[in-house]
Order: structure tokens, then sequence, then C-alpha cells
């Protein structure tokens, strides 16, 4: 083990590593066992609202499942199986929030100086306005339910931070997984209660049954705008998209 003189000074990019360890030491059991709890509990209203019945978390849980198999050897408990695959993933996520916390600590002088997070989603029912402006900074998607108006920087070009693709990939899903509903309410005429501007950084899908949500992240890959969408409205916006690509490429 190296001794304190030969230690190599701290890079910035440890700094996440030494607030984990400060936070270990100064931490007595009970108190790790009452934020990992609580932190638990979150993780698991989550997955039972969001992850529970979609076949990515099922593949998840198949494949924790054979590394526990791996380690600890066959385990012939039916419920000891089921479970602990489950428990532990979930022990993950609760983790990983607490981490989160951490990082989102670094280089905060005090509580009253610590930058905001949404505590909530906006939503978007049906896009009605959607349309893209090309502006001295880059591409914007505008996308409006009468309510709100949300501008997303796609960036220098049309397609440079994946947004084609991954809206290309939730159309074809839409399109393939969900049923056709009536019309929601006209909303074109409200007068929009909130405008927000965001960088495009990812989204996800989520089935919604007869619509599609897509979740877009923010730059700290926090789920801000979530998008209740048919395939018509998928489709109106990667015809936006795509009438600013040149054909060659195109998709």
């Amino acid at each position: 083990m190296a001794t304190p003189e030969e230690r190599p000074e701290p890079h910035a990019d440890d700094e996440l590593f030494d607030d984990i360890r400060e936070y270990l030491a100064e931490q007595s059991g009970d108190q790790v066992y009452e934020e990992l709890s609580a932190a638990y509990r979150l993780a698991r209203n989550f997955a039972q609202r969001e992850l529970v019945g979609r076949p990515e978390y099922t593949r998840m849980l198949r494949g924790i499942d054979k590394l526990l198999d791996d380690i600890l050897g066959e385990r012939t408990d039916p419920e000891l199986k089921e479970n602990l695959a489950e428990v532990i993933y979930l022990y993950g996520l609760a983790h990983y929030s607490i981490l989160q916390q951490l990082s989102d600590d670094i280089g905060v002088e005090s509580e009253d100086e610590r930058t905001a997070r949404p505590l909530i989603v906006y939503d978007i029912w049906f896009p009605d306005n959607i349309g893209i402006e090309n502006t001295d900074d880059g591409y914007f998607l505008h996308i409006g339910d009468g309510r709100i108006d949300i501008s997303i920087f796609l960036g220098t070009t049309p397609n440079e931070r994946g947004a084609l693709v991954e809206i290309v990939d939730h159309w074809e899903y839409a399109t393939a997984n969900t049923q056709s509903i009536p019309r929601g309410p006209d909303l074109s005429e409200s007068v929009p209660m909130m405008a927000i501007e965001m960088d495009y950084a990812g989204s996800e899908l989520v089935d919604a049954g007869d619509h599609v949500d897509i979740l877009l992240f923010d730059h700290r890959g926090e789920p801000l705008v979530r998008i209740h969408a048919r395939d018509s409205d998928l489709r109106a916006i990667v015809d936006e998209i795509q009438a600013i690509v040149p054909p060659s490429d195109g998709l």
C-alpha cells in the first residue's frame, strides 16, 4: 500500500470518489441504513410504476439471476431465486440515487447555493404545434399543445444528437404497437402557461397502450418533458426533421 507521501495528488475526476469516502467515513451504520432504506423504497416505487411488465426489465432480472448463479451457485429455494435478483437490482438503483446526490453536491458551498432540479415532468398532450427553426446557433425543434411550448436544441446539424434516429425508432414502435384513438381536445387556441427551453440529450419510450410516452432528458440525464404521442404525432416530428436533412442522410 502506498504511504501518504507516495499517494498521487487527487485529480478533479476523483472528487466524486473523495466525496463518497468522506460520506462513508462520517455515517454510522444506522444512518447508512436509513438513507439506503429510504432510497430503496423510492427505487421500488419507481420500478413498480415504470418498469414492471416491460421486457427490458425482465431481461435485466434474468441476467442478474444468472450472475447470482455464477457467484452463489444454483439456488434451490424458488422464492429466494425469484426475489433476490429484483432486490439486488433495486438496491443498485437506490445506491445510484445516493451517489447522484453526492455528485450534485460537488463544488457546492452551501445548501442555499444548490441548483434546483425539476421535481415534476412536464406533460405535452398529443402535440398540435410542431416545427423546426434554423437559427445562427443551430436547429431547434418546437413542440406545443397549446398549454406548454417547448424549444429543444438539436445541435448545429438536425441530427447531431441522434434525435432523428431515436424519434424514428419510437415512431416505428408506435406504428406497430398502438391503436388509433379519437383526436383529443383542441388546445391550439389556448394561451401557453409555460415555455421550456432545453438541449436534446436523448429520449426513452414508454408504452402507454393506445399511445406512447416519450421522455426527453436534460443535459444531466434527468427526464424533464414527457410527450404523450400517437404514431401520427411522431410521424409529423420525423417529417419536420427529415425535411431539412440532406437526401443522402435521410432515413
